[in-house]
């Protein structure tokens, strides 16, 4: 198969009309995923909206800088 050839037929795809709809069809994304909540404790928390941290997702009363054991007041 030349060059040639090969552009002529997809220009022939390419000018070809696209199908009909189906009736009833929405061109619309739908998204069925839940939203993402926060995952803080056992049972999580379950807080929307969340930001991204590399520990989990994270609501603002639970952001790793607060929620450390190893940081805080000291009691000794």
């Amino acid at each position: 198969m030349t060059a040639r050839t090969r552009l002529d037929r997809a220009a022939r795809l390419l000018d070809t009309p696209p199908a009909s709809p189906v009736p009833g069809q929405l061109a619309v994304e739908v998204d069925d995923r839940p939203p993402v909540v926060c995952g803080h404790g056992n049972p999580r928390c379950g807080a929307v909206p969340v930001r991204p941290y590399p520990c989990g997702p994270r609501c603002d009363e639970h952001q790793p800088a607060k929620t450390r054991p190893f940081y805080g007041t000291r009691t000794n």
